[in-house]
């Protein structure tokens, strides 16, 4: 299976992860009762509250009734449902968080986090505003209108208490899909490449929680709620859905013989202080780690950047690649993107006294997206500057060599390299495993 696997995944089945689902929905679903019962109690008072400020008539003589007693019987109950839900918010998104956070790189977390708290407030909110603010205005207007005809009004309870929740419920969607969308925008997961993917996921979404909530009774309805949801997401969302893909740590396009665009990164890991630090090639971008080949969160780290900023080749400095978990290697895979390794580590041992000059060697000796060219020209440069006149060479460093003062190593030399090295009358030496 082609899914992308963080270190911190563990082998388990489908069941285990229906499993805990379960167990935290059971969690949530006996809190929302309990808390339900107990609201039951006092929502007496909260609709009364909410009628009296929804009365278009109360000045004069109140004007609203109820038709049906079971429906308002059944009113109620949704009411403290409603409010049992947005009370138990805080501990269901503490679930959802819990329940989602090892299979969710770190700007993810964070998005995920910061939409669900957006999601509760907002809920709140604008079931708070549109119950005593644009209701109440809403309704004074239409009353008024029916006074102009010498009508004697007479309202359903019901009836309004149902059309606040609907409207309070699309308000939440379409604030949802928007701060969705402004969220990811920030932490740089959306840009113009994938904003066709982001939109059938919002929209699908979006529209079938919207058809649930809208009411039969309005023919047409859905379909203008609709357009009016989407025209608001693609109002807020045009920054992000027409932007540029995103940047950081320096990162340049870097174009091949052929053309095509590579993003290249340079994982600066100082392997516990035994690597050193030289600066990457012109491009490069460097992010810099204390052990990421230990340390779980900073590949989960690495592994967002490659994800959020479509790397194309990550070069680590002193790390051992297979020193990586095979799963780890396998999200690379999946994203297209190249690993490498200087093993700064090894080379810096080479000298007793070291000037990182094999570590330069092996940074200038980098081949894919620079040309053959290009590379023999900065390694040469180096090796001049040296007076270096013995040239080691081998697909591998070989265990105690120690370099003089006159010799240096280069780990796969290119053909143009070892073209202009003969050329140049160097002493090659090469070791073969």
């Amino acid at each position: 299976m082609n899914d992308l696997r963080l270190p911190s995944d563990q082998h388990v089945s489908v069941q285990s992860h229906l499993d805990e689902l379960t167990r935290r929905l059971t969690a949530i679903i006996i809190l929302v009762s309990i808390l339900t019962v107990i609201w039951s109690f006092s929502v007496g008072d909260l609709l009364k509250y909410s009628l009296n400020q929804m009365d278009p008539c109360l000045s004069s003589s109140p004007c609203l009734t109820v038709f049906s007693p079971q429906e308002w019987a059944g009113m109620k109950w949704l009411t403290a449902a409603l409010i049992g839900i947005l009370t138990a918010g805080p501990y269901a998104i503490m679930q959802m968080y819990s329940f989602a956070k090892p299979g969710l790189l770190p700007s993810e977390r964070k998005t995920f986090v910061s939409w669900m708290i957006v999601i509760w407030s907002s809920a709140s909110l604008s079931l708070y505003l549109i119950t005593t603010k644009f209701l109440p205005w809403l309704y004074q207007k239409g009353h008024e209108m029916n006074g102009e005809l010498a009508l004697k009004p007479v309202y359903d309870a019901t009836e309004m208490l149902k059309i606040s929740v609907s409207i309070s419920w699309t308000l939440v969607l379409i604030l949802s899909a928007i701060s969705i969308i402004i969220l990811a925008n920030f932490t740089n997961l959306i840009w113009k490449g994938n904003a066709d993917w982001w939109r059938i996921r919002v929209y699908a979404i979006m529209l079938m929680m919207l058809w649930i909530a809208t009411p039969t009774e309005v023919p047409g309805l859905f379909l203008i709620m609709a357009l009016l949801a989407i025209g608001s997401v693609e109002l807020f969302g045009w920054k992000a859905f027409s932007g540029p893909i995103p940047v950081a740590h320096g990162l340049r396009e870097i174009y091949d013989v052929d053309g095509g665009i590579h993003r290249i990164l340079y994982a600066d890991c100082t392997c516990c202080g035994t690597s050193p630090q030289i600066d990457p090639l012109q491009g490069m971008g460097i992010v810099q780690y204390d052990s990421v080949c230990r340390d779980i969160q900073q590949q989960n780290h690495l592994l967002d950047q490659v994800k959020k900023y479509r790397i194309s080749k990550v070069v680590f400095s002193g790390c051992v690649v297979d020193s990586f978990s095979k799963d780890y290697l396998k999200s690379y895979e999946i994203l297209k993107c190249e690993v490498v390794s200087l093993n700064l580590c090894y080379l810096s041992s080479l000298r007793t006294i070291s000037d990182n000059v094999e570590c330069r060697l092996a940074m200038a000796n980098l081949t894919a997206p620079w040309s053959e060219i290009s590379s023999a020209e900065r390694s040469l440069e180096i090796i001049n500057e040296n007076n270096f006149t013995t040239i080691y060479y081998g697909n591998s460093i070989p265990f105690g060599l120690h370099l003089q003062k006159d010799e240096t190593w280069i780990t796969n030399p290119t053909n143009a390299l070892m073209k202009e090295l003969r050329k140049s009358g160097f002493s090659l030496i090469q070791y073969s495993n």
